[in-house]
């Protein structure tokens, strides 16, 4: 069988994925994901940033993702395979932005009105794009243990009885962590949340 020349790597072996990830430049591979929207990457995305609990916008970090895709993917041969190369990406996109997110709360950077990176939050909590950029500075900087139960129940919005039930330790140690991820989201929220909400 002859194989298309995207389909090609050297010494003529194919590779999950060539069809996308083979390109003249990183731009042409950039545009060739972007286009059609290729190997499930923004479901990827969506998954990974649940399974670690962090909070960004799926769409920034798909779109962040992506660039470094693209350029990983100008000297990939199929060596890793497919899903660690791709979730090796999507970490590094994820870093990045939470990052970026650290250096811009740390130095003060203001939001242009037209800046849209934290809209999808700011709507889903109420709270003003500064503030949910606050919000996720916090939460995605807090330790692993305390993130997950915080993520679990205000993000994905499960309740304390069936976080437990998952596995993830004993009742009064999860409400432990959550009364201290409400306390530190209290100060990015600028008022108290009440625990009760979450049936603490």
């Amino acid at each position: 069988m002859d194989l298309n020349p995207e389909q090609r790597r050297e010494g003529g072996e194919e590779y999950p994925g060539a069809r996308w990830l083979r390109g003249e430049s990183p731009r042409e591979i950039l545009d060739k994901l972007l286009a059609a929207r290729a190997l499930e990457i923004e479901s990827r995305v969506a998954a990974r940033l649940d399974s670690r609990a962090v909070l960004l916008d799926p769409e920034r970090t798909y779109l962040r993702v992506l660039a470094h895709t693209a350029r990983k993917a100008f000297f990939y041969r199929g060596d890793p395979p497919l899903g660690a190369f791709l979730e090796a990406c999507i970490d590094r996109g994820i870093d990045d932005l939470v990052d970026e997110d650290v250096e811009a709360e740390r130095s003060g950077a203001k939001l242009d009105a037209a800046d849209t990176r934290y809209q999808l939050i700011a709507q889903s909590l109420g709270i003003d794009a500064w503030k949910a950029r606050r919000v996720c500075v916090v939460l995605n900087t807090s330790h692993d243990e305390l993130r997950h139960a915080v993520f679990a129940l205000l993000v994905q919005r499960k309740t304390l009885h069936r976080y437990v039930a998952e596995g993830h330790g004993p009742p009064q140690r999860v409400r432990e962590l959550v009364r201290e991820g409400l306390r530190r989201l209290s100060l990015a929220f600028g008022r108290d949340i009440d625990p009760r909400e979450y049936g603490l």
